[in-house]
This record gives C-alpha cells, sequence and structure tokens, in this order.
C-alpha cells in the first residue's frame, strides 16, 4: 500500500519561469473598442441627461439640483470608463507555448491566464457584427466542468485563429488518444 505525501516546495526549489513575449491583439481591435466605448458612453450620458426631461411638480424641486450633480457624475464615469478601456487596449495580448496558451489583460488589475492543452474540452471561433465589420474574431476555448468559455482572446484575425485553433486541436488529440486507449486485451488462450 502506498503512503500518501505531501511535502513542501520551498521557493526556491521551484522552476524558474523563462520569459515571454506576448502577442499584441490586432491594431483593428482598438477600433472596435472604441466604439463600443463611444455606445457605452452615449447610454450613460443619455441617462445622466434624462433627469433633464422628466416633468417635476414642486414636491420635487430639491431633485433640480440633483439633476446637475447626476449628469455631472455620469459624464465623469463614462469619461473615465472609456480612458481605462482604451489605455487597457494595448496591455491585452496571448502566446502559444508548447503545451498551453497564455492571455494577459488588464490596466488596473491585471490578470494572466493559462491554459494548458491538455484541459482543453473544444475550440470556438466567434465573429460578432462589430468584430466582422473589421475583419476580427475572438476564438474561445472550453475546459470541462465550464460552459462558458474559459478563455477568450478577442481581436484577432480570422487566418490566425484559425491556425491558433488547429495547432491547439493538434495537441489535444494525441493527448485525448493516450488517456481514452483501451489497454490491449489478449482474448486467445495460451494454448491457441
Amino acid at each position: 500500500m502506498e503512503s500518501f505525501s505531501n511535502r513542501q516546495i520551498k521557493n526556491s526549489q521551484l522552476p524558474e519561469i523563462t520569459a515571454v513575449q506576448f502577442e499584441p491583439l490586432h491594431a483593428k481591435y482598438k477600433q472596435v473598442m472604441l466604439i463600443t466605448t463611444f455606445a457605452i458612453v452615449l447610454i450613460l450620458v443619455a441617462v445622466g441627461a434624462s433627469g433633464f426631461y422628466l416633468p417635476l411638480n414642486e414636491e420635487q424641486a430639491l431633485l433640480v439640483a440633483y439633476k446637475e450633480m447626476i449628469l455631472i457624475g455620469s459624464i465623469v464615469l463614462a469619461v473615465s470608463l472609456a480612458v481605462l478601456r482604451m489605455a487597457g487596449v494595448h496591455k491585452k495580448g496571448y502566446v502559444v507555448r508548447e503545451h498551453d496558451i497564455m492571455y494577459k489583460t488588464g490596466l488596473i488589475n491585471q490578470k494572466q491566464i493559462i491554459i494548458p492543452f491538455n484541459r482543453v474540452q473544444h475550440v470556438e471561433i466567434y465573429e460578432g457584427f462589430l468584430l466582422r465589420l473589421f475583419g476580427l474574431c475572438q476564438i474561445e476555448f472550453f475546459t470541462a466542468g465550464g460552459n462558458l468559455g474559459d478563455l477568450k482572446i478577442p481581436g484577432l484575425l480570422l487566418h490566425e485563429a484559425d491556425k491558433i485553433k488547429a495547432f491547439v486541436i493538434e495537441q489535444v488529440l494525441p493527448l485525448s488518444e493516450e488517456t481514452t486507449q483501451a489497454p490491449e486485451v489478449n482474448l486467445n488462450s495460451e494454448g491457441e
């Protein structure tokens, strides 16, 4: 019977991580982000400005002072959101390695996602209306146990996404055959 072991590994014993060069998203993706950000800003400012068109009676006169504050607040929120979204575009990137794919994102809250190929269940390429207008798409990697894509990389050219998908599937197929292949059983008796 094997005994269970769970020894501590000291930081000095951990392997060194090699630096990777992340591929930036396509330059046209910044235009897609600009359009979506503009739409969000427009909605926020419209909500803030809608207070000026609401009919008020004398009991609601106090709300008049709040109308300007709501409008100014929505404009500040919209501009802040626009600046953060647009500044964060250049922080996004991906890298395909031998055994996994990495994606980084975030201006303030930076995040790196690594998905090993042996965890990938399937890969999808998504072309939304706006992405398609700019000749771009998004590739999604799904792993076991999730109903949403575990990793989404937007702002890729379709042929780049197709190449990544083909490479990942090529890496996944041998791994899945190793784990699902049944051992060979000899059904013949020894004397035959």
